[in-house]
C-alpha cells in the first residue's frame, strides 16, 4: 500500500511505515486513514500482524486489498514484529524505517517534521515524536525520553502537562519511543534488530542506547505530533502484566547498560511496589516484584498471565 505518491525532488527519500496490529483492526484502520493525510511524497505502508486471534487479517484486506500485509501467525512481542517490518523496508530500499502504533492518530506532518530534523544533521540515526493522550488531546504523554539512574525509570519527559509550548526546542534525549520513532536505514543496519527477549517494554529504550553506543544522535522533534490511545496493548484484566515486564526489562537493560547502577535499581524494587500497595493497587505491586525476580532467574521473552 501506498499512501502517496512518488517524486523526483531532492527530499524525496523512501520512508517505510511499519505498523505492528495485535487484535485491533479498528485502531489500526483508524491510523490508516490519518497516514493517508500525510504530506511525505514517498510512503510505503507495511503491517505486521502479531499473530491476532480476531478477524483482523480479514478485514485489513477487505479495507485494503493492496496493503502490504505480512502476518507472523503468532504473537512475537512488538520488538520481533517490528524486526520483521523492518526487515521487509530494508529490502524495500527504505532511506528511513517509522515505526508507529497502531492506535495512534497522527498530523498531517508528523512523518515530515521528522524527516526535518533527519535532514538537518545526518549524525542523527533516530528521531521521536511529541506525543499526546487521544483522549485528552492537549495533554503530553511523550515530549523526550531520559533514563533516571536514581529512580530507575526510563521517564516521558512532560508527561501528564498541558502543552504550552515548553518542548518547542528540537533536544537529544535518551530514548525516543517506539510509538512513533523515525530510524535512519543506515543506523539501523549498523544497529541490527531490535532485542527480541524484551517480548514488550524496553525494547525502545535499549535500542536506542545501542544507537547511542554506536555514535549515533537520538532526537526528540516537537513539532512532529501523534495522538497516542496509550494502554492498548494489553487488556484491562491484563494490566497488572505491564508492572511485570517492566520489573523484568528495566533491571535486563540496566544489566546491559549501567552495570554500576543495577544494584541500586534492583533495591528500589520493593520502594515502587509499596508505592503501588498505597495507591490501592497491590496487585501491580506483586507483578513489579515478580517481574525483578523473572530478571534475577534470567527469565526472557512472553510472560504467561
Amino acid at each position: 500500500m501506498t499512501s502517496t505518491q512518488a517524486g523526483t525532488g531532492p527530499h524525496t527519500e523512501l520512508v517505510c511505515l511499519i505498523l505492528v496490529n495485535w487484535n485491533g483492526w479498528r485502531d489500526t484502520v483508524e491510523c490508516l486513514e490519518s497516514c493517508a493525510e500525510l504530506t511525505h511524497p514517498r510512503l510505503e505502508i507495511v503491517v505486521v500482524d502479531n499473530g491476532s486471534t480476531d478477524d483482523s487479517v480479514a478485514r485489513l484486506r477487505e479495507r485494503y486489498p493492496e496493503l502490504h500485509l505480512i502476518e507472523t501467525r503468532a504473537n512475537l512481542g512488538f520488538a520481533a514484529a517490528s524486526n520483521v517490518g523492518m526487515h521487509a523496508a530494508l529490502t524495500m530500499g527504505a532511506d528511513h524505517l517509522w515505526l508507529l502504533n497502531n492506535d495512534t492518530v497522527v498530523d498531517r506532518g508528523a512523518l515530515s517534521e521528522l524527516l526535518v530534523v533527519m535532514r538537518a544533521d545526518p549524525s542523527v540515526g533516530i528521531a521521536g515524536s511529541k506525543i499526546y493522550f487521544a483522549d485528552r488531546p492537549e495533554t503530553l504523554w511523550f515530549a523526550g525520553g531520559r533514563v533516571s539512574q536514581l529512580s530507575g525509570w526510563a521517564l516521558h519527559r512532560g508527561i501528564e502537562e498541558a502543552d504550552e509550548g515548553q518542548y518547542e526546542e528540537a533536544a537529544e534525549v535518551d530514548f525516543a519511543t517506539g510509538c512513533s520513532l523515525l530510524a535512519r536505514a543506515r543506523a539501523v543496519a549498523s544497529l541490527g534488530p531490535m532485542t527480541e527477549d524484551f517480548f514488550l517494554y524496553w525494547e525502545d529504550v535499549d535500542w536506542c542506547a545501542r544507537a547511542h553506543g554506536a555514535g549515533w544522535r537520538v532526537v526528540y522533534a516537537p513539532r512532529s505530533r501523534v495522538w497516542h490511545k496509550v494502554g492498548g496493548s494489553l487488556t484491562s484484566r491484563q494490566r497488572h502484566l505491564h508492572w511485570r515486564y517492566e520489573g523484568r526489562n528495566r533491571l535486563h537493560f540496566y544489566r546491559r547498560h549501567m552495570p554500576w547502577a543495577l544494584g541500586w535499581v534492583a533495591m528500589l524494587t520493593p520502594l515502587s511496589a509499596l508505592y503501588l500497595v498505597a495507591r490501592g493497587r497491590p496487585r501491580d505491586g506483586l507483578a513489579l516484584v515478580r517481574g525483578s525476580l523473572d530478571a534475577c532467574l534470567g527469565r526472557r521473552g512472553p510472560i504467561r498471565p
